[in-house]
């Protein structure tokens, strides 16, 4: 049985996350209803007076003064609701999203690949938006539906107690229609949720391959489909509107039939038909008047509570699919956190094995390496040998199932929280993320704190200084999207800027020259070059000139460990590489 709370738990734990503004909307509300009364009191005194008791003018001032301010005092409380109401939902949702995104960089880059990223982008962003109704609309319409009613009822019942019993007895007719329209609600929002991932991740699938779509003649093909897609998007959308409006509709019936029962009775009373409700005072014009107005407004929470029902099922599908992420136990380590990072740093894998989630085959199969402070290690092997998964090991985003990783001076990494650890490592990707914003905050990724100066610094270590100076605004050039295009050999040497600016101990690099061109290389072996002085490198690459950097070559197939030794031992006669040389391709085939 899962442990995870439901969806309806979920969401009223995380209403304290809209703080105040959500009391706002209740004591807005309420204080509109308590002017109500005074607008009641004023129309039915003016009708009174001067129809039934021919009273003078100047009985009149003062509710006639009186309406006009209740009329703006009761819109501007609406105002107020309606604002409060909607602050109160973007706090939730901000605070919600904020905590989904640390979540996702908890469960790491590992859990992240095997989701789709339409329906990474659908959790985080559309799925999030879908409280917004919930918690600045419906959440609460739900204490205002037994406020508000409440407070009428004390005004109508020493008035007229048939008035009241109307009410009261009537009244639950509209909720009893909202459970009924309901039960349908939820199920259908899922499905349109469900329909909306899939269409997202098939329209993201299908711009990535557009090249290869157009190349194969299969576009206009792809086109059809991605149409009914979308229709079957749109059938679900509509089903799940209908019911809105259907709901809607059926609500409005109610109250029009109860506020029409009420007149009924009144209007009989006053023909002399109807002598019972009055409490023996009899049922004047302006009691029968008062009535009618604040009438109304018994079944408007009811009302809004039924209109905002579709709100709630939409927010209790998108919580079902949010919470197994935010609800998700991850082990962490709390300790270790003041770990100061060495100047220099060496590790050693004890009989490590790895596993990924749902394998049967290990991806790392009893490994044992002993790796010295400032050597390069270069890792090679075939695909599936491992190699990713070392880095990954490294990275500290895949926990050894069984074995142990220490550092130099015994230290296990499993006794230091991954942000303490993760602060001793340098990454260079095959393929760096540059992110929208100018190429100084691009560089800062790696330390926030960095002066411009550092920036330079790195930047010329990295072999970038002639390009900065070209562009129109040096470090405050824009990048990405509508800003400076990167070629690929720029944004590999931006990614070794960053690992220059970290200054870690650790640095691993994942194929750092692979589909460059050769000036481009030339300039990264270059910058490679600098920046294993001093530092522990592990690279995986098949290329020659990066194996001839290297101290050691740690060859792995099959999750295991097949020789570890310099390249010139493993290339010499009857070595493990002898036969895998071949200079015209500058390759180390594996």
């Amino acid at each position: 049985m899962s442990d995870y709370p439901t969806s309806r738990q979920w969401l009223s734990a995380n209403a304290r996350r809209g703080g105040i503004w959500s009391h706002i909307v209740v004591m807005a509300a309420t204080a509109s209803t308590l002017l109500l009364f005074v607008q009641a009191w004023s129309i039915a005194t003016i009708a009174q007076r001067m129809v039934i008791d021919s009273a003078s003018f100047s009985s009149v001032i003062v509710p006639l003064l009186i309406l006009p301010l209740a009329f703006i005092a009761r819109g501007l409380l609406a105002w107020i609701k309606t604002e409060a109401g909607t602050r109160a939902g973007i706090l939730v949702r901000q605070s919600i999203r904020r905590d989904l995104l640390h979540r996702l960089g908890e469960l790491g880059p590992l859990w992240a690949r095997r989701q789709h990223s339409a329906a990474l982008g659908n959790r985080v962003w559309d799925q999030v938006d879908s409280l917004q109704g919930y918690y600045a609309d419906y959440r609460p319409q739900m204490i205002l539906c037994v406020s508000i009613p409440l407070l009428i009822l004390v005004a109508v019942f020493p008035l007229n107690w048939a008035a009241g019993l109307i009410l009261l007895v009537t009244g639950p007719l509209i909720p009893l229609n909202m459970a009924m329209v309901g039960i349908g609600a939820k199920n259908r929002q899922e499905a349109q949720f469900l329909e909306m991932t899939r269409m997202s991740r098939h329209f993201l699938d299908t711009l990535r391959g557009l090249s290869t779509l157009k190349l194969f003649g299969v576009s206009r093909h792809q086109g059809t489909i991605i149409h009914e897609v979308s229709e079957n998007f749109r059938a679900k959308t509509m089903r799940v509107l209908r019911l809105a409006f259907l709901s809607s509709t059926v609500l409005e019936f109610f109250s029009s039939v109860s506020i029409a029962l009420l007149a009924i009775y009144i209007g009989f009373t006053y023909l002399g038909h109807f002598h019972f409700g009055t409490w023996g005072h009899g049922l004047d014009l302006f009691i029968g008047l008062f009535i009618l107005i604040i009438a109304p407004d018994f079944y408007q929470p009811l009302r809004d509570l039924g209109t905002h029902y579709h709100a709630k099922a939409e927010a209790e599908a998108a919580a079902e699919d949010l919470i197994p992420i935010l609800e998700r136990d991850i082990a962490t380590v709390e300790g270790g956190s003041d770990w100061q990072v060495p100047k220099k740093l060496g590790l050693s894998l004890d009989n490590v094995t790895c596993r990924y989630e749902g394998q049967s085959a290990p991806a790392l199969d009893r490994i044992n390496i002993d790796i010295r402070a400032g050597e390069t290690l270069a890792v090679i092997g075939p695909s599936g040998a491992g190699k990713t998964t070392l880095l990954n090991l490294l990275m500290g985003f895949l926990p050894p199932e069984s074995g142990s990783l220490r550092i130099d001076d015994g230290t296990s990494i499993d006794t230091l929280s991954s942000d303490a650890w993760q602060r001793a490592i340098a990454w260079v990707s095959q393929r760096p993320t540059l992110l929208s914003g100018t190429l100084a905050d691009n560089l800062r990724l790696a330390r926030p704190e960095a002066t411009d100066d550092a920036l330079r610094e790195a930047l010329e270590e990295a072999d970038l200084t002639d390009w900065v100076q070209r562009l129109p605004l040096g470090l405050d050039t824009a990048l990405g999207d509508g800003g400076q295009p990167v070629s690929g050999g720029q944004a590999r040497r931006i990614a070794l800027a960053r690992a220059f600016l970290r200054d870690s101990p650790l640095v691993l690099l994942d194929e750092p020259t692979a589909s460059l061109d050769r000036d481009s290389e030339t300039r990264v072996m270059r910058a490679l070059g600098r920046l294993q002085k001093g530092r522990t490198v592990i690279m995986l690459t098949h290329r020659l000139e990066l194996l001839q950097l290297s101290d050691r070559v740690l060859m792995l197939e099959q999750g295991k460990v097949q020789a570890l030794d310099s390249l010139d031992v493993l290339r010499a006669p009857g070595g493990p590489l002898a036969d895998h040389f071949l200079p015209a391709e500058h390759i180390i085939h594996g």
